[in-house]
């Protein structure tokens, strides 16, 4: 017999408007009445109708950020009719119950259903860390219960007590198992913080105050320190150890049988699954609590490389431009750019050439778009003079150009040796062809000279030595140009 799917069941168990107001705009409200409803309405679950309107009018007032749709009393202007309204939006998705017990005896009766709802909710909003550390403690009571002897004996036991003692089991590791995913949760939630902190003092208070309280909470460490490892081992162990055994399963499918009434082969395959869910939930608790630690580690490295960057990458220095610009507003306030022009300079800038925008130059500018090329053939051919033209204007970028070939012709006429070596101010360029040659030595290292020979040299400058300190650089006059002094070596 093949079981009914999930969806099949809960539409058997709800109805189709059981989750609508989940769905809706003024969910907070629908929570935070069933909430109220069912802490007011204690374990019997009943309230007196007007106390029960009441509430909902209390809550609809607490919210006044939430929009109503008009089925739920949004055209009201009245708070007591608006509630009356919204109560029966309640009533019409299975949330409440009405009781008449008289003409004047009403009661609202929070269903089951809303219980087991909110109880889901509650568990998938809970961020309380200290809430969720006990899923040791639970696991320890897993053990112990499995330690005991006999304790999943077929002789020892009957079928039904079998039965309830393995689903009180697998009861408490779920219970664990949800414990250790809503820690993950919290992880999450963390992370999305940590990813949205707008400053590191921020992002220190949320990594060592608001998360530090869970650091200690380390999941494998916990286990393997408590030696929960070890004895989880030693109960998947002892369940495969009965699950193997046609006794333990024959009587497990006495107590299936007995309970829920499914004949024997149903019930003989159930409790074959019962046992191998069983085990797989003890043997996969340590794999759940190492990915969780893995998370918490990738937390500390986000929180970690969120600070740097805060510090590092951006650090101070837009604070300092800031600090900077307003020093300048309030030394020239009152006064325009146009008489700053002629004022003295406060210092000069070490950088060889420093250009300020201000004023409309500092405002965007389009961008100017090049015209479409004419491609057509028909636009005129090219005469020998332009032909002329072009290859003179060639000739001078080609004679201007700064070549290895020019480097080595100087090095060669200048140092005819290897390991020799001169200064700018031991000699004298002549023309500005030698101007160029000297500056192409500074631009390569090494080049083929006229003959095919390849000469290489290096260069060793004063720059090198004081470049924080330009001023004790040493020029020398080449032409009516001054350069930096520079040793020119041949080494080949």
């Amino acid at each position: 017999m093949q079981d009914a799917s999930l969806s099949e069941r809960l539409a058997r168990t709800v109805s189709a408007d059981f989750f609508r107001p989940l769905t809706r705009p003024s969910a907070p409200v629908s929570v935070d009445c069933a909430q109220r409803l069912i802490e007011e309405a204690g374990l019997a679950g009943r309230l007196p109708f007007n106390e029960a309107r009441q509430i909902i009018r209390e809550v609809l007032v607490s919210h006044p950020q939430v929009s109503l749709a008009d089925d739920e009393g949004a055209l009201l202007r009245d708070v007591g009719q608006r509630a009356g309204m919204f109560m029966n939006r309640l009533l019409a998705a299975g949330w409440l119950e009405e009781q008449t017990l008289g003409l004047q005896d009403r009661r609202i009766i929070v269903t089951p259903g809303l219980r087991l709802l909110m109880g889901m909710l509650r568990a998938l909003a809970e961020d309380e860390i200290a809430e969720l550390r006990t899923f040791a403690d639970t696991l320890r009571g897993v053990c112990e219960t499995l330690e005991r002897p006999q304790v999943l004996d077929a002789d020892a036991h009957t079928g039904d007590s079998l039965r309830a003692t393995i689903n009180d089991l697998s009861q408490r590791l779920d219970l664990a198992v949800n414990q250790l995913y809503s820690v993950e949760k919290l992880i999450a939630g963390f992370e999305a913080q940590q990813r949205q902190s707008d400053s590191p003092a921020q992002t220190l208070k949320l990594f060592y105050l608001d998360f530090a309280q869970g650091q200690h909470m380390v999941c494998y460490d916990v286990l393997s320190k408590g030696g929960l490892l070890s004895r989880l081992r030693s109960a998947r162990a002892l369940v495969a150890a009965q699950q193997d055994d046609p006794l333990v399963r024959e009587r497990l499918a006495e107590g299936i049988r007995e309970h829920f009434g499914y004949d024997a082969p149903e019930s003989v395959l159930r409790a074959r699954q019962v046992l191998a869910t069983l085990e797989r939930s003890l043997g996969g608790l340590g794999d759940i609590a190492r990915a969780i630690d893995e998370r918490m580690a990738a937390f500390n490295r986000l929180s970690q490389q969120r600070y740097r960057y805060q510090t590092e990458v951006r650090g101070r220095r837009p604070e300092l431009v800031k600090a900077y610009c307003e020093a300048i507003n309030a030394a020239h306030n009152g006064t325009h750019f146009r008489d700053l022009s002629n004022m003295p300079a406060d210092f000069k800038p070490l950088c060889p050439e420093v250009k300020l925008f201000f004023g409309t130059g500092a405002l965007w500018k389009g961008r100017n778009r090049r015209p479409p090329v004419d491609l057509k053939f028909n636009a005129g051919r090219a005469t020998p003079e332009d032909e002329a033209s072009a290859l003179e204007a060639m000739r001078q970028r080609q004679r201007l150009a700064l070549t290895p070939m020019r480097a080595a012709r100087l090095v060669s006429k200048m140092l005819p040796g290897k390991k020799a070596s001169a200064g700018t101010d031991a000699f004298r360029v002549s023309s500005t062809d030698e101007l160029l040659d000297l500056l192409a030595t500074v631009a390569y290292d090494h080049a083929q000279d006229e003959q095919g020979r390849m000469v290489r040299w290096k260069i060793a400058s004063e720059r090198q030595k004081s470049g924080m300190q330009p001023e004790k650089v040493v020029r020398d006059e080449q032409l009516e140009w001054k350069v930096d002094r520079f040793t020119l070596t041949r080494t080949s």
